[in-house]
């Protein structure tokens, strides 16, 4: 029956070459063989070849693997430094839920990120922020901004000078690291809600009368100049009311217009629900995005 084998053959001269040959027999009406018919065929170049692509495959395995890990990281370091999501969180005379959902694709793990907390005058700090950027470097520097303006908010100041502060860290801190952020400081003996914005989209305010995004006021993106100023804003909370804060991984949609994607987050955010809970549900669950994104949503209800 016929037959094929390779074998690596060295010449006089020293070069190696990568040999394949073929035989066959031939036989008579009987049976009977008569000859061997067979053929060689240099294979060198398809041998290289296939060295190259199991090289290739080898190094592509190798990068898979450095590359989960590096996501693994990352992930352990956004669990590790964001409040717990789950229930609402306790601040005097609010109710703050939150909502997050990380980036479907693991290697786009990226810089989402919230808080959350009564400050020493009693009043509530609640913050959204989204650093540009994915993996390590985007969870590290989120890490950097978050904790900073933990630091910075018990001095007292408003959202529009922690914004200011923050910029500086975003600047002169970290490694070239921008950001956006929306920073809210609640008063719970008058509802006064103080806000300041760095780039990021506007809150969305639902009352029983109508829902809207707050009035757009200026700041420029943390990290983008040494030094710059941001205007603040004020906004009176009935019991009742519910501010949304978000990312834009809640709202992008590839195709549309901005003001496309916050109107149609208006209408979902308008229909009534029973709990400030299941409105975060829905938001997440009736999300027009369609980019491959992390997504935060932070609500708080007045009571």
């Amino acid at each position: 029956r016929p037959a094929s084998t390779a074998f690596r053959l060295q010449r006089p001269d020293g070069v190696t070459r990568h040999v394949r040959v073929i035989a066959e027999p031939v036989l008579d009406a009987d049976a009977r063989l008569l000859m061997v018919r067979g053929a060689y065929q240099d294979i060198s170049a398809q041998h290289w070849t296939e060295v190259a692509l199991a090289a290739t495959r080898d190094q592509l395995a190798h990068t898979e693997q450095e590359s989960a890990e590096r996501n693994r990281l990352a992930l352990q370091l956004q669990h590790a430094i964001m409040p717990p999501a789950g229930g609402p969180l306790a601040a005097p005379g609010l109710r703050v839920g939150v909502r997050y959902r990380p980036a479907e694709t693991e290697h786009l793990v990226g810089g989402d990120w919230y808080d959350a907390f009564v400050l020493p005058s009693k009043q509530v700090l609640v913050c959204v922020g989204d650093v540009a950027g994915h993996g390590i470097q985007a969870a590290t520097s989120m890490i950097v901004l978050r904790n900073a303006l933990r630091g910075l908010a018990v001095t007292g100041a408003g959202p529009a000078q922690l914004l200011t502060w923050l910029n500086i860290v975003a600047h002169h801190l970290t490694d070239q690291v921008t950001a956006t952020a929306v920073c809210g400081l609640f008063d719970p003996d008058t509802r006064v809600l103080r806000w300041a914005r760095a780039g990021h989209l506007p809150p969305v305010l639902v009352t029983g009368e109508a829902t809207t995004t707050l009035p757009v006021i200026q700041g420029m993106l943390l990290g983008a100049v040494a030094h710059t100023e941001y205007e603040e804003g004020e906004v009176r909370l009935e019991p009742g009311d519910t501010l949304l804060m978000y990312t834009d991984g809640l709202v992008e949609r590839k195709g549309a217009s901005l003001q496309e994607s916050l109107e149609l987050l208006v209408g979902t955010a308008r229909q009534s629900a029973p709990s400030l809970e299941q409105r975060l549900d829905r938001l997440l669950t009736h999300s027009a995005a369609d980019t491959d994104d992390d997504t935060c949503v932070v609500g708080i209800q007045v009571e």
